[in-house]
């Protein structure tokens, strides 16, 4: 069920620093909003100067007081990754939450696609969502809080139940699981931090919503048959569990794969 937005929450993670990459809206800005609300400081970030405005537009509304910081970083590129670590690093010295939730989705039909087409699909999301999580992790890792810290990758129930024409997307969001497998056995004694997965249904954001008619049909249908409810998530369904992951006592909780879709893996 989703979880009530708690205006009286008590500043369990304040004193924290938040990393939450694609930030500038739907779930990421939502998972900005949570953090705030707990105490942290939040870093928000956007891919280019044309989301810059809604970027603005989620810093004010955090309704925390700590401070937050704002960060243009383009994770589809090489330097990218670096560029906003070393902002981190300037402005907060660490960070103790890393949330690897930007990511890019593309439609592809690969028997009815040109070659050229389904390169430019590929490079277009694995750029973002497998190597640009990828680098990121790697350049935050020096200044990741070395006692209770999270890295949090954010995944999709579509890499285990797929949508139609989501073969790139629903591949690159499996690399971040394999990724997770990975960090979780090797990360935790060496940088004191633990390693999951967060993985959204289909979740009510602005990107989702715009997708072409005759895809929602599909996804509508599927989601008839979610145990929970017949319906879609709510963006602070997912920010809930991933805020909560961070919480001091959910420090044995590692290598997890957690859906986030009401059941809907279980159909």
């Amino acid at each position: 069920m989703a979880q009530p937005e708690n205006h009286t929450l008590p500043l369990s993670l304040q004193g924290k620093v938040a990393l939450v990459t694609g930030s500038s809206s739907g779930l990421g800005a939502t998972m900005a909003r949570e953090f705030s609300r707990r105490g942290c400081s939040v870093i928000i970030t956007y891919p280019n100067k044309a989301e810059e405005h809604l970027a603005e537009d989620v810093v004010h509304s955090l309704e925390g007081d700590s401070a937050s910081l704002l960060v243009m970083a383009d994770l589809s590129t090489t330097d990218g990754p670096s560029k906003l670590a070393q902002a981190a690093a300037a402005r907060f010295g660490t960070v103790d939450f890393l949330v690897n939730n930007a990511g890019v989705a593309a439609l592809d039909e690969i028997d009815a696609m040109s070659d050229d087409d389904i390169l430019k699909t590929w490079d277009r999301v694995v750029n973002v969502n497998g190597r640009g999580t990828m680098l990121l992790t790697r350049a935050i890792l020096p200044i990741l809080s070395r006692q209770n810290s999270r890295i949090i990758n954010i995944g999709s129930a579509t890499s285990r139940d797929p949508d139609p024409d989501l073969t790139i997307y629903a591949g690159s969001k499996g690399m971040i699981e394999a990724f997770t497998r990975c960090w979780a056995r090797y990360f935790p004694r060496k940088y004191g931090c633990t390693v999951n997965t967060v993985a959204p249904g289909p979740t009510t954001t602005e990107k989702i919503m715009s997708m072409p008619s005759d895809f929602l049909d599909v996804v509508h249908a599927r989601c008839d048959n979610i145990p929970v409810a017949p319906r879609m998530g709510n963006p602070n369904d997912l920010a809930w569990v991933v805020a909560t992951l961070c919480e001091e006592k959910a420090g044995w909780l590692n290598g997890l794969y957690i859906p986030v879709a009401g059941g809907g893996l279980l159909t």
